[in-house]
């Protein structure tokens, strides 16, 4: 991921509110939510999935919040299966979204390396200081993100831009549980080309139909004149 692109799309969000010829005061005017709305090449994903939740009135709300919020990028490493069942299992994606969020408004400086703090969600966010670049994140999975920007200061809150998405274990067992039935997919698929497809084939062009499996043997077998005995009639 490159991360430059990133923090100048996230300074330019800064940028439309803090111009030479405004106040501070003008441009805390805006929520969370409405500061994230400004820019939508880098908050449209984490936008739709707040708003899928429930979660647009509270993040619009009087707070005050501490939003850590991931970029379209962070979502996009995510896999579309995981998104996918988040979306349709509203507590989860709740859930997941509210462990980005902690009540009261908490400025970068706040994050003190080596503390706890409690999401919304109820879980803790754990801090690490990588040389006065906060990383925060979950210390029982050792999973830390960067904060690409901090202090977007809002009328309800702050934003800090993080470059992933946190996880907590709940998801992280989701992750391996459905990259497993990926897998398992997969496999089955395969059992049924088997099945319904190659019955006709014999033992060499079955190893054909695999190349990247079995090219190498393939070529072996070929060098060694055994392509001829392995595609007679056998039975081998």
């Amino acid at each position: 991921m490159r991360l430059s692109p990133i923090i100048a799309a996230a300074c330019a969000l800064l940028s439309k509110h803090v111009g030479a010829d405004q106040s501070e005061e003008e441009t805390v005017d805006l929520t969370i939510v409405e500061l994230a709305q400004s820019d939508p090449d880098n908050f449209s994903i984490l936008l739709s999935l707040v708003d899928e939740a429930g979660l647009a009135e509270t993040l619009s709300s009087e707070g005050p919040f501490t939003l850590f919020a991931p970029t379209n990028d962070a979502f996009g490493e995510i896999p579309d299966n995981v998104i996918s069942f988040l979306q349709e299992d509203g507590d989860a994606l709740k859930n997941i979204l509210m462990y980005h969020v902690l009540s009261g408004a908490i400025s970068s400086t706040d994050l003190v390396d080596g503390g706890n703090y409690t999401t919304l969600e109820g879980s803790d966010l754990h801090v690490h200081d990588m040389g006065g670049v906060p990383e925060i994140g979950n210390e029982a999975l050792d999973y830390f993100v960067n904060i690409l920007l901090a202090d977007v200061t809002a009328s309800n809150g702050v934003i800090h831009v993080i470059e992933e998405v946190l996880i907590t274990e709940d998801i992280l067992e989701l992750l391996e549980e459905l990259s497993f039935d990926d897998e398992e997919e997969s496999f089955d698929n395969e059992e049924q080309f088997f099945d319904d497809e190659t019955g006709d084939l014999t033992i060499l062009q079955l190893g054909q139909a695999d190349p990247d499996n079995f090219s190498i043997l393939l070529s072996l077998v070929d060098e060694a004149g055994l392509a001829e005995a392995l595609s007679s009639e056998g039975p081998f």
